[in-house]
């Protein structure tokens, strides 16, 4: 009997490997072609945005693309686009499962075919979304219902996880091969999806609860796919800190409940406005509850360790979009939290004007913390994929400065709302791209510690190039994607300065100074990896193929080039009537929003130090060995942190259930499991 993880070829044998051929041709094709499909679509998107009149379609617009559009039309009117873009994920990775036991091959066209009617159902929802958004509700679940509305803020997420699990699909195809337990993996993939899609287009915080721990824990058996002894600790690690942070969110959603007989985000502002002090923990359960998601520090122990044991295209997800769920509902969190309604916007004496400030120079401290830490752990890394976990929690250190600022200002933070959520889009894509690059150099030389590795740029020239252009998209080289969304970041919190308080000054010199070893840290990377001597055992690798993985990887870095020759397309189509959609002060949104200059030369120029830090900083790193400086173990969150916490908590534990003459397991996970189900059954009673 042949088992799965003896590989695809196993599967066919020997009489049928022309055949197997036959159909890895068909599949390679059918990808192709809806790789190219998806390229239309999206332009057939930007026309359904640009090319419409009050009358219609524009006459003018040529054949083709003109009739997608009408194709699209049919489509886009359909009311329940929301309910069928989560359930087509959820109930495809069950039969993707199911196929996969007959016809990997077959399975792996299930799961891209999939993903790609998943992104153009995606598609559709904009014309609904941009004339007031949308509506689903699936009554009876627990007798109060799930409901979902996508607004553009949502809507902005939704789009951008569309087109990464599109690109990681393909990419997985031909990546996973190489893995064991792929059906197992593409299942929960899926679910994972279907759990990221529900999240961001719940109108409450029931649902979008319920879909985030579907997504924790669906994406568990992504982190621990291997099952190595590695694998198995830093999946443990991962569904610890994700079951604490859904237990956070659980209390916060019960003190809500409790108080103000309201979990839908359009009620909750007016609402928690009455509660005093307890706003203040309630709001702070949220953070951590989110912000464990997110990376944020001090919660970030689970991320370094997770990365480098999954398998790259769950690295991917993980890094590009699953941490950006977390910055989300911290961002969903503040909007609808912390600022008043639209009628009392003029009154700056609303005592949750007062909320946002508070809790804003919170989060902008803790995402300046978050990013200065990130970005000096990376710094130290010789291994490639725990290099790229640091700077995702460095990156995401940008993202929740924003959202702090945001809060912060509050009627005037619409600078800090955009630039958190650009840099969310911008860093999926090169993030992304980052981690293929880094799986396809191991997929090939199996090594992942830089330091060994060098002028790999001759046996891989397209990879190369790919990782040169995500490098320059993270560092925020003008003409990519990153300068954009840093530069708005930048102005954000320098008006928390000039319109707030003196000393965020400071947090700006920081920001500086973490561009620049950001910087550092990719010129490191691009070096070490792709430059100097090809160690003589790579020498002979044969030359990169024109397979899947450069299908994907070239996607991610057309998308990277594109948004940053054009980075006013997203930031007049989907940010600005996201914010607009929120109580920002109108005025503020025309005059510094609307029509903005990204290349202008006091913003081009202001990347110049930036660079030359970053050169520095590698020149010195080099020339006095500062690279392989480790922080001491004194210091590390684990140690002083995390494990006391644990050891009190296991000590107590035994202790009552040794009272008790109670017998348990100490997996958390059940425990966690126990109180989540009794708690919904609260709710279940308490609706009805």
């Amino acid at each position: 009997m042949v088992s799965e993880e003896t590989g695809r070829q196993s599967h066919v044998g020997k009489p049928l490997n022309k055949w197997y051929h036959r159909i890895m041709n068909y599949f390679c094709i059918s990808c192709i072609i809806m790789f190219a499909i998806t390229l239309l679509l999206v332009a057939a998107f930007i026309v359904m945005v640009l090319g419409r009149t009050a009358e219609g379609i524009n006459p003018n617009l040529p054949g083709f693309l003109t009739g997608m559009v009408k194709l699209l039309e049919p489509l886009a009117a359909y009311p329940y686009l929301p309910l069928l873009t989560i359930f087509v994920p959820l109930l495809g990775g069950p039969v993707e499962a199911f196929i996969g036991k007959r016809s990997e091959n077959f399975r792996d066209f299930t799961v891209v075919f999939s993903t790609f009617g998943t992104f153009v159902l995606i598609l559709a929802m904009y014309p609904q979304v941009a004339e007031g958004g949308i509506i689903n509700t699936i009554p009876g679940v627990f007798g109060y219902g799930l409901h979902f509305r996508v607004d553009m803020l949502s809507y902005i997420m939704v789009s951008t996880a569309g087109i990464l699990w599109l690109m990681v699909s393909i990419y997985a195809h031909e990546y996973m091969g190489m893995e064991q337990h792929r059906d197992r993996f593409y299942l929960f993939m899926s679910i994972t999806f279907g759990g990221v899609l529900g999240t961001v287009m719940a109108a409450d915080i029931l649902t979008m609860f319920l879909f985030f721990e579907l997504m924790t824990f669906s994406s568990y058996l992504l982190v621990a796919h291997n099952q190595s002894p590695d694998s198995i600790l830093a999946g443990n690690n991962y569904i610890y800190m994700g079951v604490g942070g859904g237990l956070s969110v659980l209390i916060g959603m019960i003190l809500l409940l409790f108080n103000t007989n309201h979990l839908d985000f359009v009620f909750l502002a007016t609402e928690l406005n009455e509660l005093g002090w307890l706003q203040y923990a309630i709001s702070g359960l949220f953070i951590i509850g989110f912000g464990i998601k997110a990376g944020m520090l001090p919660l970030h122990i689970w991320l370094p360790k997770a990365h480098p044991v999954a398998p790259t295209p769950a690295s991917a997800l993980l890094s590009g979009l699953l941490i950006k769920i977390g910055a989300y509902g911290l961002l969903r969190m503040s909007t609808s939290f912390f600022m008043p309604a639209a009628e009392l916007i003029s009154d700056k004496t609303d005592p949750l004007w007062s909320l946002s400030k508070n809790m804003g120079v919170v989060i902008i401290w803790i995402g300046i913390i978050t990013m200065a830490v990130g970005v000096f752990m990376a710094l130290q890394q010789g291994n490639m994929k725990k290099m790229l976990a640091y700077h995702s929690i460095s990156q995401m250190g940008y993202i929740v400065m924003g959202i702090g600022v945001a809060s912060y200002l509050g009627y005037i933070g619409a600078m800090g709302f955009a630039g958190s959520i650009y840099h969310t889009i911008n860093h999926a894509f090169f993030k992304a791209l980052l981690f293929m690059v880094v799986g396809v150099i191991y997929l090939r030389t199996h090594e992942l510690d830089m330091y060994k590795l060098g002028g790999l740029w001759r046996q891989m020239p397209f990879t190369a190039l790919v990782c040169l252009i995500a490098a320059l998209g993270i560092t925020g080289m003008p003409g990519f994607n990153g300068f954009a969304s840093k530069s708005i970041l930048h102005h954000a919190i320098v008006e928390a300065y000039e319109y707030g308080h003196s000393s965020f000054r400071y947090a700006e010199i920081i920001f500086t100074i973490v561009s620049g070893g950001t910087v550092c840290s990719f010129i490191k990377l691009f070096s070490y990896a792709f430059l100097g001597k090809c160690p003589e055992k790579y020498q002979q690798l044969p030359k990169e193929g024109n397979g899947m993985m450069q299908m994907a990887m070239g996607g991610l870095a057309l998308l990277i080039i594109g948004i940053g020759m054009a980075p006013g397309f997203i930031m007049d189509q989907l940010i600005i009537p996201a914010a607009s959609g929120f109580t920002y002060d109108a005025y503020f949104i025309n005059k510094y929003l609307v029509g903005m200059n990204f290349f202008n030369a006091k913003d081009m120029m202001g990347m110049v130090p930036v660079y030359l830090l970053g050169i520095g900083i590698f020149v010195a790193g080099r020339q006095f060995d500062l690279f392989h400086l480790h922080m001491p173990k004194w210091m590390d969150f684990e140690l002083i942190l995390y494990r006391p916490i644990y050891q009190n908590v296991l000590r107590l534990s035994r202790g009552i259930t040794a009272h008790y003459e109670m017998r348990t397991n100490n997996a958390d996970v059940y425990i966690y499991a126990l109180i989540l189900v009794t708690s919904l059954f609260f709710l279940a009673g308490y609706f009805r």
